[in-house]
């Protein structure tokens, strides 16, 4: 369980993932493994606080480009972004790790990106943001309402299945979730009752706050204190979290969970690699989003994060190939509508649920 506490909480203080082949910096030498004149050269990485890009990855990232990498950690994903718009006429480093689908746009639209145009697979082709070629997407996650099925067996009460459900009066008091304006996956869950409702999203929220609905700073306060299935057994067995929760919470056998994920309340996202317009060293960059692209560098991420990679061949870990998956038909929002509605958006949120 402490496991699944420190891995859930990366995706929490973020926020919620190819073999494709373009145009590389100079190739390393066959028999070296490295190339001489790119040895004393630096790749720049720009990243939210919580990646883990380990020693070995990192090391072979060294050999097989004859680049030097250096990492630089910013701060949340929020973070990240400000930060890259603020600097983008002299960026800190070359390329962006980890803006996700939510904030991406406004960076998009300040043109911090590269505009040069990558070869992709269609696996990424399909989580590719409008006006951002250089923008890769290397892994996607969701954010769904978790349940404990042991507390509502106990109960006799079905677990709901859908939004819908969540404002129904026999699951009063029952659902933990995040404020959207300082919570990640509580941003996420937010954007799903805007995609699934429209315009309609207020009164959601007003059937959500009629039927006992609490809301906490972060994951790790509810997830902590309030969810029933969680480190604080507490007495909400429903809980805003992530598809993959369930995937950390398998018994030794390997046979069930003691959380359900609701696949018909997930809201997707994708995470994003990309060389900066104004990087010191473009080629470098190239060659690090193409790094990221190898199924073999998903698949640290996936078996770290517990996130799902983007490229098809990557391997999942079987518990998170059983109990994790990601859901069939999960909510979406295009970019730049979040982009060009969020702060009105998140405003109206806070006068509804806050005063």
């Amino acid at each position: 369980m402490k496991k699944m506490i420190s891995t859930l909480a990366v995706f929490a203080t973020s926020v919620i993932l190819l073999a494709a082949c373009g145009t590389h910096p100079e190739k390393p030498t066959a028999d070296t493994g490295k190339n001489p004149e790119k040895t004393s050269e630096v790749v720049k990485v720009l990243a939210y606080d919580s990646l883990e890009f380990t020693d070995e990855l990192k090391a072979e990232f060294e050999k097989e480009t004859g680049y030097k990498l250096e990492l630089l950690q910013i701060g949340s994903g929020g973070e990240l972004t400000n930060k890259l718009v603020l600097t983008k006429e002299n960026p800190e480093g070359d390329v962006a790790f980890g803006i996700d689908s939510i904030s991406a746009y406004r960076a998009i639209k300040e043109k911090v990106f590269s505009t040069e145009s990558l070869e992709v697979s269609d696996a990424e082709k399909a989580l590719m943001i409008a006006d951002a070629p250089a923008l890769i997407p290397f892994n996607q996650s969701d954010v769904c309402i978790n349940a404990d099925p042991a507390w509502f067996k106990a109960k006799g009460l079905e677990i709901p299945a859908t939004l819908d459900d969540l404002k129904d009066p026999k699951y009063k008091d029952l659902l933990v979730a995040m404020n959207p304006t300082s919570s990640t996956p509580g941003l996420a869950f937010f954007m799903a009752t805007i995609a699934k409702y429209d315009s309609g999203w207020k009164d959601y929220w007003n059937g959500l706050k009629e039927n006992g609905v609490k809301l906490t700073k972060g994951w790790s306060d509810a997830f902590n204190t309030d969810f029933s299935a969680g480190e604080g057994k507490g007495d909400r067995p429903l809980m805003v979290s992530y598809g993959s929760s369930p995937a950390w919470a398998v018994n030794d056998q390997g046979t069930e969970s003691a959380i359900l994920s609701l696949p018909k309340t997930c809201f997707r996202q994708a995470e994003y690699v990309g060389a900066l317009q104004n990087a010191k060293n473009p080629a470098g960059a190239v060659a690090f989003v193409k790094f990221m692209q190898k199924a073999t560098t998903q698949e640290v991420f996936v078996a770290n994060n517990y996130v799902h990679p983007v490229n098809p061949e990557a391997k999942l870990p079987e518990p998170l190939a059983k109990f994790g998956k990601l859901a069939d038909k999960p909510f979406t929002l295009d970019a730049k509508t979040i982009s060009e509605n969020q702060a009105k958006w998140l405003e109206e949120w806070s006068e509804l649920m806050v005063k």
